[in-house]
C-alpha cells in the first residue's frame, strides 16, 4: 500500500503542483472531476474487470491514492497543456490516455494490476480516453457557461 501512496498520490501531487502553481483556476476546476470519474470507473472495474494489489476487503481503499492522485493530476495537466500551451485537443487527449495506459500495462507486467472477464490492455485504453474526452468537453461547456480559467 504504500508504493500505492507514493507511486500513484504523493509523486504526481508534487508534480502536478509544481506545475500547475502558476495556474490554480485550472486545478480548481479540472481536479474534482478527474477525483469523480476515476472513482466512479475504478469502482464498476474492481467489481467485474481487475483488482490490484495489495488486496484488501475494499478495493476502492487500495485505488484511493490514484483516484485522488495520478488520475485527476493527469488530466489537469492534459488541460494545462490545451489550454496554455495551444496542444492539440485530439493529440493531448491521446497522448496522456498512452501514458496512463503504459503506466498500467507496467503494473501489469509487475503482477500488480490482475485483469479478468475479458478485460484487456486494449479496454483500459479506452477507460482512460472516454474520461480525458470528458474533461475536455467539460472546458468547453464551461467556457461557456462561466469565464474560462485563467484567459
Amino acid at each position: 500500500m504504500l508504493g500505492n501512496i507514493i507511486l500513484g498520490f504523493i509523486i504526481p501531487v508534487l508534480i502536478g503542483g509544481w506545475i500547475l502553481r502558476r495556474h490554480p483556476k485550472i486545478l480548481l476546476v479540472f481536479y474534482p472531476l478527474g477525483v469523480a470519474a476515476s472513482s466512479c470507473i475504478n469502482d464498476v472495474g474492481f467489481n467485474f474487470f481487475w483488482n490490484i494489489l495489495p488486496n484488501s476487503n475494499n478495493q476502492s481503499y487500495t485505488a484511493l491514492p490514484m483516484d485522488l492522485g495520478i488520475y485527476p493530476i493527469s488530466g489537469c495537466l492534459m488541460m494545462l497543456a490545451i489550454l496554455k500551451k495551444g496542444a492539440k485537443p485530439w493529440l493531448a487527449i491521446l497522448i496522456t490516455s498512452l501514458i496512463l495506459t503504459l503506466i498500467e500495462w507496467l503494473a501489469k507486467e509487475m503482477g500488480r494490476v490482475v485483469y479478468f472477464n475479458g478485460w484487456n490492455i486494449y479496454w483500459t485504453a479506452l477507460s482512460y480516453i472516454l474520461p480525458l474526452l470528458l474533461a475536455y468537453v467539460y472546458g468547453l461547456l464551461f467556457k461557456k457557461v462561466f469565464v474560462y480559467p485563467e484567459q
